[in-house]
């Protein structure tokens, strides 16, 4: 009996010890990491199940890849995809912490660069809970991304 516990036990720490690293999330889209990683789709289900969001963002399929931030000191895991009608439309940003397998992020709706009075912006909707400085990054990334795509470099 011993020795079926002392097995049970190595089986279950090497398969915590296996846990993903921000590294094995790296460079994939957020698509796929819905359909291959379950605890990104798990974590990004439940930041999002209370939030009236488009219907493309239950599939994520036009998506930038996935890149490693460090917010507080953590490194986390961040994700974006772009709505129907490309990503000065809608875009979608999602924060996913694997050593806590939770995930918050920021549904923007970017301003018309043509109307300086559009306040689509604030009909944009935060996800999960993200704390201040998830939030600041989010919204600070956001802006910056939308800048750039107004104005392309040549």
């Amino acid at each position: 009996m011993k020795s079926v516990l002392l097995f049970l036990f190595i089986v279950a720490t090497s398969f915590s010890a296996q846990a993903a690293t921000p590294q094995s999330y790296v460079g994939k889209p957020p698509q796929l990491l819905l359909k291959s990683a379950p605890e990104f789709a798990k974590a990004y289900r439940q930041a999002t199940h209370e939030v009236d969001l488009p219907v493309w963002t239950k599939r994520l399929a036009a998506g930038q890849p996935a890149e490693i931030v460090e917010i507080g000191g953590n490194q986390q895991v961040l994700s974006s995809a772009c709505g129907k009608g490309g990503c000065l439309d809608e875009r979608i940003y999602i924060l996913f912490d694997p050593a806590t397998k939770t995930a918050t992020g920021f549904f923007f709706l970017p301003p018309a660069d043509d109307d300086p009075g559009d306040s689509r912006t604030a009909f944009s909707q935060w996800l999960g809970k993200p704390g201040k400085e998830a939030s600041d990054f989010l919204l600070e990334r956001a802006i910056n991304d939308a800048r750039s795509l107004n104005k392309p470099n040549y």
